[in-house]
């Protein structure tokens, strides 16, 4: 059994820099064709990622999101309200086996700031124990600063679990600059519980052309800048006439499992 104090919690996520991560998104959909001619055409100033393993082009990333219990953070999602936030957790990998990410992804307009932390894994059904029966109501609503604070404040539950495969480039040239492409998403129900396990035969896929209204399977091409878009990323845009595209993996996972739920086709999914 884990015998782990509260302060042995603070001393844990205080030994990782909590990450503030100011930035501009950019998103598009697009085919496997557009995403190889992509690919080509940054490779002079891109490169794969240090975080992937060698030998392969990618990784997977898990990400267990939170909400309250009437949906507030998908419908602010999904109406695209100009200020929002969500609590997620994050862990890569097809399996969590050491490290997991909470954070708070927080959003004015087109600005996205992240705040998040690492805890390792047996830590993470202990931090919300601890958290609940010792933190006070009113320090907590004046200082919503981490994870931990917003899932207590707005008593939020884990809804669901979103996976995907991420191919990640850095530019050489710039302190902050990613392009993303993510396939293959997936998701099930978490149905309030924290437990990071999961049987594959629970995931469900939801980038057909049906769920993700395209065409075909698209590929989510993501551009990641911390301050104005590099002219390399303006040509890049106009050379391919990219076209922008609001696309939450969260609010397309719970709508594809609400309409498996409106179709009698999964039963635990519970809201």
């Amino acid at each position: 059994m884990i015998n782990l104090n509260k302060n042995k919690i603070d001393s844990a996520i205080q030994s990782n820099d909590l990450s503030n991560i100011r930035r501009y998104e950019l998103k598009y959909t697009i085919n496997e064709g557009l995403a190889s001619e992509i690919r080509d055409y940054i490779k002079n100033i891109y490169t794969l990622d240090k975080h992937v393993p060698p030998g392969e082009r990618g990784y997977l990333v898990n990400t267990l999101y939170f909400d309250t219990p009437d949906l507030r953070f998908y419908y602010d999602t999904k109406f695209r309200k100009l200020t929002r936030y969500k609590p997620r957790a994050r862990f890569y990998g097809e399996k969590a086996t050491d490290l997991i990410w909470p954070e708070i992804k927080y959003r004015n307009a087109n600005v996205i700031w992240k705040r998040r932390y690492s805890i390792p894994i047996a830590h993470w059904p202990i931090l919300f124990s601890l958290y609940k029966s010792e933190k006070k109501i009113a320090a907590i609503k004046n200082h919503l600063e981490n994870f931990q604070d917003v899932v207590f404040w707005n008593n939020a539950q884990p809804v669901l679990h979103v996976r995907y495969f991420r191919e990640p480039y850095v530019a050489k040239l710039a302190a902050y600059n990613r392009i993303t492409f993510d396939r293959w998403l997936c998701c099930r129900p978490a149905n309030g519980s924290i437990e990071l396990d999961y049987e594959e035969g629970d995931m469900i896929f939801f980038d057909d052309p049906t769920s993700s209204k395209s065409d075909d399977s698209p590929v989510i091409l993501e551009i990641k800048v911390e301050t104005l878009v590099p002219v390399w990323i303006i040509e890049l845009i106009n050379t391919f006439n990219l076209m922008q595209r609001a696309y939450s993996k969260y609010c397309y996972g719970l709508d594809c499992l609400m309409n498996y739920q409106g179709n009698g086709r999964i039963a635990k999914f519970q809201l």
